[in-house]
Protein backbone atom coordinates (compact mmCIF):
# COMPACT_ATOMS: atom_id res chain seq x y z
CA UNK A 1 0.00 0.00 0.00
CA UNK A 2 1.54 3.72 -0.65
CA UNK A 3 2.05 6.52 1.80
CA UNK A 4 -1.24 8.79 2.45
CA UNK A 5 0.64 11.68 2.89
CA UNK A 6 1.52 12.06 -0.81
CA UNK A 7 -1.41 10.15 -1.88
CA UNK A 8 -2.22 10.86 -5.71
CA UNK A 9 -5.90 11.69 -6.83
CA UNK A 10 -8.08 8.91 -8.55
CA UNK A 11 -10.88 9.02 -10.62
CA UNK A 12 -12.00 5.24 -11.66
CA UNK A 13 -14.39 7.06 -13.40
CA UNK A 14 -15.60 3.66 -15.20
CA UNK A 15 -15.69 2.04 -11.68
CA UNK A 16 -17.64 4.55 -10.37
CA UNK A 17 -20.06 4.21 -12.69
CA UNK A 18 -20.38 0.38 -12.67
CA UNK A 19 -20.88 0.52 -8.82
CA UNK A 20 -23.99 2.81 -9.55
CA UNK A 21 -25.25 0.62 -12.07
CA UNK A 22 -24.97 -2.91 -10.01
CA UNK A 23 -27.15 -0.58 -7.18
CA UNK A 24 -30.03 -0.62 -9.65
CA UNK A 25 -29.44 -4.20 -11.34
CA UNK A 26 -27.36 -6.61 -9.50
CA UNK A 27 -26.87 -9.03 -12.34
CA UNK A 28 -24.27 -11.43 -12.79
CA UNK A 29 -23.36 -9.49 -16.10
CA UNK A 30 -22.86 -6.27 -14.29
CA UNK A 31 -21.23 -7.79 -11.42
CA UNK A 32 -18.45 -9.43 -13.73
CA UNK A 33 -17.97 -6.18 -15.32
CA UNK A 34 -17.51 -4.69 -11.83
CA UNK A 35 -15.14 -7.03 -10.98
CA UNK A 36 -13.20 -6.78 -13.98
CA UNK A 37 -12.77 -3.16 -13.73
CA UNK A 38 -11.96 -2.93 -9.96
CA UNK A 39 -9.37 -5.94 -10.30
CA UNK A 40 -7.09 -3.32 -12.22
CA UNK A 41 -8.01 -0.29 -10.07
CA UNK A 42 -6.58 1.72 -7.10
CA UNK A 43 -8.46 2.38 -3.70
CA UNK A 44 -8.27 4.91 -0.77
CA UNK A 45 -8.25 3.15 1.93
CA UNK A 46 -9.09 5.66 4.93
CA UNK A 47 -6.09 4.88 7.93
CA UNK A 48 -5.47 6.42 11.50
CA UNK A 49 -1.77 5.83 12.44
CA UNK A 50 1.35 6.05 10.85
CA UNK A 51 2.84 4.04 8.01
CA UNK A 52 3.35 0.20 9.72
CA UNK A 53 0.99 0.55 12.29
CA UNK A 54 -2.09 1.79 10.72
CA UNK A 55 -5.78 0.96 11.78
CA UNK A 56 -8.11 0.78 9.24
CA UNK A 57 -12.07 2.35 9.39
CA UNK A 58 -14.70 -0.17 9.43
CA UNK A 59 -18.63 -0.85 9.50
CA UNK A 60 -20.48 -3.26 10.76
CA UNK A 61 -23.87 -4.05 9.71
CA UNK A 62 -26.63 -5.22 11.54
CA UNK A 63 -25.48 -9.20 12.09
CA UNK A 64 -22.25 -7.20 13.89
CA UNK A 65 -20.17 -8.27 10.79
CA UNK A 66 -17.35 -5.93 10.12
CA UNK A 67 -16.44 -4.49 6.88
CA UNK A 68 -12.96 -2.66 6.23
CA UNK A 69 -14.04 1.03 4.48
CA UNK A 70 -12.26 1.72 0.99
CA UNK A 71 -13.17 4.52 -1.38
CA UNK A 72 -12.42 4.19 -5.39
CA UNK A 73 -12.10 8.00 -6.32
CA UNK A 74 -10.52 11.05 -4.72
CA UNK A 75 -14.11 12.90 -4.24
CA UNK A 76 -16.17 10.71 -2.50
CA UNK A 77 -13.57 10.35 -0.36
CA UNK A 78 -12.94 13.73 0.41
CA UNK A 79 -16.64 14.41 0.94
CA UNK A 80 -17.11 11.55 3.41
CA UNK A 81 -14.81 13.21 5.65
CA UNK A 82 -15.11 17.50 4.74
CA UNK A 83 -16.18 17.89 8.60
CA UNK A 84 -13.69 16.61 10.23
CA UNK A 85 -11.33 19.31 11.85
CA UNK A 86 -7.99 17.28 11.00
CA UNK A 87 -7.35 15.84 7.66
CA UNK A 88 -7.87 12.22 7.12
CA UNK A 89 -5.23 10.06 6.08
CA UNK A 90 -5.69 7.55 3.14
CA UNK A 91 -3.79 4.99 1.88
CA UNK A 92 -3.63 3.97 -2.01
CA UNK A 93 -4.00 0.14 -2.50
CA UNK A 94 -4.65 -2.49 -5.48
CA UNK A 95 -7.59 -4.86 -5.51
CA UNK A 96 -5.11 -8.15 -4.58
CA UNK A 97 -4.01 -5.52 -1.31
CA UNK A 98 -7.65 -5.64 0.14
CA UNK A 99 -7.96 -9.24 -0.31
CA UNK A 100 -5.28 -9.98 1.58
CA UNK A 101 -5.87 -7.67 4.25
CA UNK A 102 -9.66 -8.86 4.22
CA UNK A 103 -8.26 -12.47 4.40
CA UNK A 104 -5.47 -11.70 7.17
CA UNK A 105 -6.84 -14.10 10.10
CA UNK A 106 -5.56 -11.03 12.77
CA UNK A 107 -7.94 -8.50 10.90
CA UNK A 108 -11.68 -9.86 11.84
CA UNK A 109 -13.34 -8.73 8.59
CA UNK A 110 -16.13 -9.89 6.42
CA UNK A 111 -15.04 -8.00 3.59
CA UNK A 112 -15.23 -4.25 2.31
CA UNK A 113 -17.34 -2.31 1.67
CA UNK A 114 -16.37 0.80 -1.33
CA UNK A 115 -17.96 4.40 -1.20
CA UNK A 116 -20.02 4.05 2.19
CA UNK A 117 -23.19 6.54 1.68
CA UNK A 118 -22.95 6.79 -2.18
CA UNK A 119 -22.70 3.68 -4.60
CA UNK A 120 -22.21 1.52 -0.92
CA UNK A 121 -21.17 -1.91 -2.48
CA UNK A 122 -19.89 -4.71 -0.70
CA UNK A 123 -17.37 -7.63 -1.59
CA UNK A 124 -17.81 -10.25 0.87
CA UNK A 125 -15.72 -12.58 2.41
CA UNK A 126 -16.67 -15.74 0.19
CA UNK A 127 -16.62 -13.48 -2.81
CA UNK A 128 -12.95 -12.15 -2.20
CA UNK A 129 -11.59 -15.70 -1.56
CA UNK A 130 -13.15 -16.97 -5.11
CA UNK A 131 -11.31 -13.92 -6.47
CA UNK A 132 -8.31 -14.27 -5.02
CA UNK A 133 -8.17 -18.04 -6.24
CA UNK A 134 -8.38 -16.62 -9.70
CA UNK A 135 -5.90 -13.84 -9.37
CA UNK A 136 -3.44 -16.17 -7.85
CA UNK A 137 -3.50 -14.68 -4.47
CA UNK A 138 -4.46 -14.44 -1.28
CA UNK A 139 -3.65 -14.88 2.22
CA UNK A 140 -1.45 -18.15 2.31
CA UNK A 141 1.09 -16.88 -0.44
CA UNK A 142 1.11 -20.27 -2.24
CA UNK A 143 0.67 -20.90 -5.89
CA UNK A 144 -2.80 -21.35 -6.71
CA UNK A 145 -2.46 -21.71 -10.64
CA UNK A 146 0.50 -24.27 -11.70
CA UNK A 147 1.68 -26.94 -14.05
CA UNK A 148 -0.44 -29.87 -13.59
CA UNK A 149 0.96 -33.80 -12.80
CA UNK A 150 -0.58 -35.06 -16.04
CA UNK A 151 -3.25 -33.79 -17.93
CA UNK A 152 -6.32 -35.67 -18.86
CA UNK A 153 -5.40 -38.29 -21.75
CA UNK A 154 -7.59 -37.38 -24.20
CA UNK A 155 -7.59 -33.86 -23.61
CA UNK A 156 -4.96 -32.81 -26.16
CA UNK A 157 -6.59 -34.16 -28.95
CA UNK A 158 -10.12 -33.20 -28.36
CA UNK A 159 -8.83 -28.90 -28.13
CA UNK A 160 -6.27 -29.84 -30.99
CA UNK A 161 -9.71 -31.41 -33.10
CA UNK A 162 -11.85 -27.76 -31.91
CA UNK A 163 -9.78 -25.41 -33.01
CA UNK A 164 -10.14 -27.10 -36.80
CA UNK A 165 -13.66 -26.40 -36.31
CA UNK A 166 -13.57 -22.90 -33.83
CA UNK A 167 -12.12 -20.11 -36.07
CA UNK A 168 -12.34 -17.53 -34.18
CA UNK A 169 -9.95 -18.98 -31.18
CA UNK A 170 -6.02 -19.60 -32.00
CA UNK A 171 -4.44 -20.94 -28.54
CA UNK A 172 -4.96 -22.42 -25.44
CA UNK A 173 -3.60 -22.77 -22.71
CA UNK A 174 -4.57 -25.48 -19.86
CA UNK A 175 -3.58 -25.15 -16.13
CA UNK A 176 -4.44 -26.25 -12.39
CA UNK A 177 -5.96 -23.63 -10.16
CA UNK A 178 -6.42 -24.63 -6.39
CA UNK A 179 -8.98 -22.41 -4.72
CA UNK A 180 -7.30 -20.58 -1.93
CA UNK A 181 -7.45 -22.31 1.50
CA UNK A 182 -9.06 -25.34 -0.08
CA UNK A 183 -8.29 -28.56 -1.83
CA UNK A 184 -10.21 -28.08 -4.46
CA UNK A 185 -8.99 -28.18 -7.70
CA UNK A 186 -10.35 -27.11 -11.12
CA UNK A 187 -9.09 -26.87 -14.34
CA UNK A 188 -7.99 -23.09 -16.07
CA UNK A 189 -8.38 -22.61 -19.33
CA UNK A 190 -7.07 -19.79 -21.44
CA UNK A 191 -7.99 -18.68 -24.94
CA UNK A 192 -6.53 -16.38 -27.36
CA UNK A 193 -9.84 -15.56 -29.17
CA UNK A 194 -11.20 -12.89 -31.36
CA UNK A 195 -13.51 -10.66 -30.47
CA UNK A 196 -15.21 -9.02 -26.99
CA UNK A 197 -18.50 -8.55 -25.03
CA UNK A 198 -21.00 -10.72 -25.46
CA UNK A 199 -19.59 -12.73 -28.95
CA UNK A 200 -16.69 -13.11 -26.90
CA UNK A 201 -18.81 -14.58 -23.94
CA UNK A 202 -20.08 -17.53 -26.24
CA UNK A 203 -17.35 -18.56 -27.34
CA UNK A 204 -15.62 -18.64 -24.00
CA UNK A 205 -18.58 -20.56 -22.81
CA UNK A 206 -18.60 -22.88 -25.68
CA UNK A 207 -15.16 -23.65 -25.16
CA UNK A 208 -15.58 -24.93 -21.80
CA UNK A 209 -18.90 -26.98 -22.05
CA UNK A 210 -17.07 -28.65 -25.28
CA UNK A 211 -13.92 -29.37 -22.69
CA UNK A 212 -16.08 -31.04 -19.33
CA UNK A 213 -16.44 -34.40 -20.96
CA UNK A 214 -12.13 -34.42 -21.55
CA UNK A 215 -11.40 -32.76 -17.48
CA UNK A 216 -11.69 -36.52 -15.53
CA UNK A 217 -15.37 -35.32 -14.14
CA UNK A 218 -13.09 -31.88 -12.79
CA UNK A 219 -15.03 -28.47 -13.47
CA UNK A 220 -13.04 -25.99 -15.61
CA UNK A 221 -13.19 -21.84 -15.98
CA UNK A 222 -12.17 -20.71 -19.52
CA UNK A 223 -11.12 -16.73 -19.69
CA UNK A 224 -9.75 -14.83 -22.44
CA UNK A 225 -6.43 -14.40 -22.73
CA UNK A 226 -6.41 -10.42 -22.89
CA UNK A 227 -7.76 -10.96 -18.89
CA UNK A 228 -4.85 -9.41 -16.63
CA UNK A 229 -5.06 -12.37 -14.33
CA UNK A 230 -4.96 -14.49 -16.99
CA UNK A 231 -1.86 -12.97 -18.77
CA UNK A 232 0.04 -13.69 -15.47
CA UNK A 233 -0.37 -17.40 -15.16
CA UNK A 234 0.43 -17.95 -19.01
CA UNK A 235 3.47 -15.65 -19.20
CA UNK A 236 6.22 -18.11 -20.03
CA UNK A 237 4.24 -20.74 -20.86
CA UNK A 238 3.60 -22.98 -23.86
CA UNK A 239 0.03 -23.55 -25.32
CA UNK A 240 -1.04 -26.62 -24.68
CA UNK A 241 -3.12 -26.35 -28.17
CA UNK A 242 -2.09 -24.60 -31.08
CA UNK A 243 -3.37 -23.50 -34.47
CA UNK A 244 -0.99 -24.25 -37.37
CA UNK A 245 -2.08 -21.54 -39.36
Amino acid sequence: MSDGNKIERIENEKLVSLLGRIRKDSSEENMIAVLKEAAVSKFIVPVDGTDGNYSFHAVSDSKGLKYMVVYCDTDSFEVAFENKKEPQNGVLAGFADLIDVVMSPKMDLSGFVVNPGSEEVLFGKDMLKMIGAQMGIGGDGTAKVGEPDRYPPELKKALDGYLLIEPTVSKIWVRLMRENGTDRLIWLVVAEADGEGEPLKYTLENLRKYCLPYLDNMDAMVVSSNEDFARQVIAGVKPFSARND
